[in-house]
């Protein structure tokens, strides 16, 4: 909700676990695609051609890391909201149909082959020769955008997810200290709780003093439990309003009418059902992703 929250289930998740003060220190932890987007935080002008390793699609290798920057990439040029992929790194028949789309529209091939290959003609063009842009980017600093992309990278998830929440939570502002409308006491880019900021190893008044950049450290902390969980927008909102939840089914019932839970947040039930799923409570951030891929905003 932005500094409007309703759902009282706020970012409590991390109460009771031991963070690292710098999750990307640590290897292990930062999978194969964390090692593809933080080469590419690197860069300061264009992307090595070379970051998808092996082949993406319709007869590749088709490696986690790389499907999910192919996914990425893809989906800035998807004509409607709903022919974006979920960027989940499984090379499915969506994946593979989006390939053979841009590989025909954009790329210029009469006979698409529906694959990705390192160097090769389609990647190029997915590429066009310029940096890797965000959503949101810009409107944030090439130093935040750089950061958020490492955070991601370590966390198995798209860069664009955590930027649309990012948003929605500050309201478009990436404020680290705009607080919360309704009292809570939540602050930031991703309006932490006082108990969470507490368990952080730091307190909402520190916070409140840092920069975007600076808060990005305790983003990136929060964020270290779920590293390989976020499969859609929906886990890594989610990971945020109401942590139980990450990993369900978009359309799988979270709150049903009757319960405490369901009238707390009943304003979700866009459809009157008397179920509040992950989709409907995620509706509002799904709008500020698409927003933040349009031009203006994107960078």
């Amino acid at each position: 909700m932005g500094p409007n929250r309703d759902i009282v289930y706020h970012n409590q998740q991390v109460t009771g676990i031991t963070l690292s003060d710098d999750p990307l220190v640590h290897t292990p932890g930062c999978s194969r695609f964390g090692q593809v987007l933080l080469c590419l935080a690197m860069l300061t002008s264009r992307i090595d051609m070379q970051s998808i390793q092996q082949s993406v699609g319709l007869g590749g290798v088709n490696r986690k890391a790389d499907v999910i920057l192919a996914q990425t990439l893809l989906n800035r040029y998807a004509k409607t909201h709903s022919s974006r992929l979920v960027v989940d790194g499984v090379a499915g028949a969506a994946t593979v149909s989006a390939i053979k789309r841009f590989q025909r529209e954009k790329a210029g091939m009469n006979k698409p082959d529906g694959r990705i290959d390192p160097g090769g003609r389609t990647l190029g063009a997915l590429l066009g020769g310029k940096r890797l842009r965000i959503a949101w980017g810009g409107r944030t600093s090439s130093t935040f955008n750089a950061k958020v992309i490492k955070i991601a990278a370590a966390m198995d998830m798209s860069p664009d997810y955590l930027m649309a929440c990012m948003a929605f939570e500050t309201g478009e502002t990436f404020s680290p200290s705009i607080t919360n409308a309704a009292g809570s006491g939540a602050i930031g880019l991703i309006q932490f709780m006082p108990s969470t900021a507490k368990a952080l190893g730091t307190s909402v008044q520190a916070l409140k003093g840092m920069s975007a950049v600076q808060q990005l450290k305790y983003v990136e902390k929060y964020f270290s439990p779920y590293q390989g969980r976020l499969q859609n927008l929906e886990d890594v909102y989610l990971a945020v309003l109401y942590p139980a939840a990450v990993g369900m089914n978009p359309s799988q019932a979270l709150f049903r009418r009757g319960t405490l839970t369901y009238t707390q947040n009943s304003g979700f039930d866009k459809n009157k059902d008397g179920i509040i799923t992950p989709a409907e409570i995620s509706l509002k951030v799904r709008a500020a992703y698409e927003k933040g891929l349009t031009t203006g905003y994107m960078g």
